[in-house]
């Protein structure tokens, strides 16, 4: 069975062009800081986010995201995949 088997909530592809932006706070550093990604789809409880450039999340970092259908919302990494050089697609869980 595949991942796509296993969602729990129908996933809505983003508006097009649509820019998330994802405050965090630097482990090492402890600053914060921010990204913006290229928004792909978006469900009940989380939204995925394709970043270009280096990307230093941690599956399981806290951090709030923000786009223009999505409120600051408080989220976690949920999960990373690298898809090409410096091309990486990330999975937010909502924090209720």
């Amino acid at each position: 069975m595949s991942d796509f088997d296993n969602r729990k909530h129908i996933r809505y592809p983003a508006e097009p062009n649509e820019l998330v932006t994802v405050y965090y706070q630097d482990e090492s550093t402890k600053k914060t800081g921010q990204r913006v990604g290229l928004g792909e789809n978006e469900s009940f409880k989380g939204c995925c986010v394709v970043f270009v450039g280096e990307v230093s999340f941690k599956q399981g970092q806290e951090v709030l995201c923000e786009s223009t259908t999505l409120l600051k919302v408080k989220a976690k990494v949920a999960w990373i995949k690298k898809l090409e050089n410096k091309i990486t697609k990330v999975g937010f869980s909502i924090i209720e």
